[in-house]
């Protein structure tokens, strides 16, 4: 593999989504919504505004419920010993709802950029050229995964730092601890999100290279947000929590499910099955 090919076709897909605001704009507003501005105005809300009366003792007997049945026992503990819903809504909230927020935008980012790879080529009349020049296609996908993970990467690790710095501004006069440095939140962020992201993006890569067009590709792609779905309602129904230990797991099989993808491209996508897929 030539480093220099991989590099040229990164560096020409990176500079083809940042010159498209329906590409990055999207990338943008989706994390800061999700990631950065929900979680600081719950925080926010929930800690300096006490709920009385019957919205109360409704949602009181729910959230004791899963204190109760929390299957970590100084997470159940520091739950139990908060003195108002509010806070224990909150600090629930920030270690364990927002894991799916964050698992949600890397998927829905990586998505976007992904989805335009041979399927955008496709749309700009480029991907003649790019068949017909001198490069392998384990060089052309790699080039295209790595211009897809730079940009997903990026902005969800910058959402994640400015949601730890303005949620822990919020909240650390209140819990007396920096949120997000525990075994959980590092492990998603440093190792499962990562895989995560690069899994998406073979898979996209792949079906953009069979797709006609960008949207074909991102319907396709959407099928990866369902598990992310159906987690969050785990979470709220307290039938699954995401311990270190699980999150550590998904990674590994995440890992070996990468590696399988990237040897699975050579074997099934050949130069003249990606032009006849592309070329009308």
């Amino acid at each position: 593999m030539n480093k220099n090919i991989i590099a040229a076709v990164a560096h020409k897909d990176l500079t083809s989504t940042f010159s498209s605001k329906k590409i990055w704009v999207p990338m943008i507003i989706l994390p800061l919504v999700l990631c950065i501005l929900l979680p600081a105005i719950f925080a926010y809300v929930g800690l300096n505004t006490e709920l009385i009366g019957e919205s109360s003792k409704d949602l009181e007997k729910p959230i004791n419920a899963i204190i109760k049945n929390f299957p970590n026992e100084d997470m159940r503990h520091t739950l139990a010993t908060l003195p108002t819903l509010g806070y224990k809504s909150v600090y629930f909230f920030l270690n364990f709802m927002l894991i799916p927020f964050f698992l949600m935008t890397a998927i829905i980012n990586s998505i976007v950029t992904s989805s335009n790879s041979f399927a955008g080529e496709k749309e700009r009349n480029t991907l003649e050229t790019l068949l017909f020049a001198p490069i392998t296609i384990t060089e052309l996908f790699l080039g295209k995964v790595i211009a897809s993970f730079i940009p997903t990467i990026f902005i969800t690790f910058v959402a994640f730092l400015l949601n730890a710095l303005i949620v822990n501004l919020i909240s650390y006069r209140v819990f007396n601890e920096i949120l997000y440095l525990d075994s959980t939140w590092l492990i998603l962020m440093f190792w499962v999100i990562p895989a995560l992201v690069i899994f998406n993006i073979v898979m996209n890569v792949l079906v953009s290279a069979r797709v006609k067009s960008y949207q074909e590709a991102q319907q396709f792609g959407g099928i990866m947000v369902l598990p992310v779905v159906g987690l969050i309602i785990s979470q709220v129904s307290g039938l699954f929590f995401l311990s270190p230990l699980t999150l550590f797991l998904i990674g590994v099989g995440l890992l070996i499910a990468n590696g399988v993808l990237l040897k699975l491209i050579t074997k099934f996508n050949q130069r003249n099955t990606l032009f006849e897929s592309q070329i009308h």
